[in-house]
C-alpha cells in the first residue's frame, strides 16, 4: 500500500498509520468538492450564466457532486463495522486511538452533524424510500444548508489534527490547490458570453446596414 500519500507519517502509532493517510485523502477530496460546488452554484450571477450557456448540463454536474458529497460524508460517519466488514471511517481511526478525549468529544459532534446527511442518504441517495418520493410534503427531508456542511469538514478535520498533534508539532490543511477549477469554467464561459453577444451585434447591424 501507498506510503507516500498526503496524510502518511512514520511518526504515527503503526496501527493507525494508512487509516489516517486515507481518511486524510478523503476529507481532502470531500472539501475539493465542496468548494467546485460553492464556486459554481452558490454565487447567483454565475449560476445565472450556466443556465443560460448550459442549463442541462450543468444540473447533471449539481446532481452529481450533491450525491457524491453526500455518500462521502456518510462514508466518513460510518460505524466501524457494517454487514460485518470492516469500514474506513474516523469511527474506526477513533476506536482504534482512543488515548485522546477531545478526539470521542469531537467525534460524537461529528456524528451528531452528519446525521441530517445520512438520512438524505438512506431515503433519496442510498435508496429511493417510497414514501419520501410519493409523499415528499408528508415526509419531507431534513434541510442541509451551507452552514451544515461547512461544520461536517471543520470537524472532521479537527478530528484528524487532533490526533496528528498528539505526534507531530505541526497541522495537517484539507484545503487542495486546483488548477483548471470552477473560476475557470466561469472565466472562459463569461468569455464566450461576451464573443456570442457581441457576434450577434455585428450581425444585427450587418442585416440592417448601420
Amino acid at each position: 500500500m501507498s506510503n507516500d500519500g498526503f496524510g502518511y507519517d512514520t511518526r504515527l502509532p503503526e496501527n493507525i498509520r494508512e487509516v489516517f493517510m486515507w481518511l486524510c485523502q478523503d476529507v481532502t477530496s470531500l472539501q475539493s468538492k465542496w468548494s467546485l460546488y460553492l464556486k459554481l452554484f452558490s454565487n447567483q450571477e454565475d449560476t445565472m450564466l450556466l443556465s443560460e450557456l448550459a442549463l442541462g448540463f450543468f444540473q447533471v454536474i449539481e446532481e452529481s457532486l450533491r450525491n457524491d458529497m453526500t455518500m462521502a460524508i456518510c462514508r466518513l460517519s460510518d460505524p466501524p463495522k457494517s454487514m460485518g466488514k470492516d469500514n474506513l471511517s474516523l469511527r474506526t481511526l477513533v476506536e482504534q486511538y482512543d488515548e485522546c478525549a477531545s478526539v470521542s468529544d469531537l467525534l460524537k459532534d461529528f456524528v451528531a452533524v452528519c446525521e441530517p446527511i445520512r438520512q438524505y442518504r438512506n431515503k433519496r441517495v442510498g435508496h429511493n424510500d417510497l414514501n419520501t418520493t410519493i409523499n415528499a410534503k408528508e415526509n419531507l427531508l431534513p434541510g442541509i444548508g451551507r452552514n451544515q456542511i461547512d461544520s461536517i469538514l471543520q470537524l472532521a478535520g479537527a478530528i484528524l489534527n487532533a490526533i496528528y498533534q498528539q505526534f507531530v508539532d505541526g497541522e495537517l490543511y484539507f484545503m487542495p490547490f486546483q488548477i483548471g477549477g470552477a473560476d475557470d469554467i466561469i472565466h472562459w464561459l463569461k468569455i464566450a458570453r461576451e464573443y456570442e453577444d457581441a457576434r450577434r451585434i455585428a450581425l444585427r447591424k450587418s442585416m440592417t446596414g448601420s
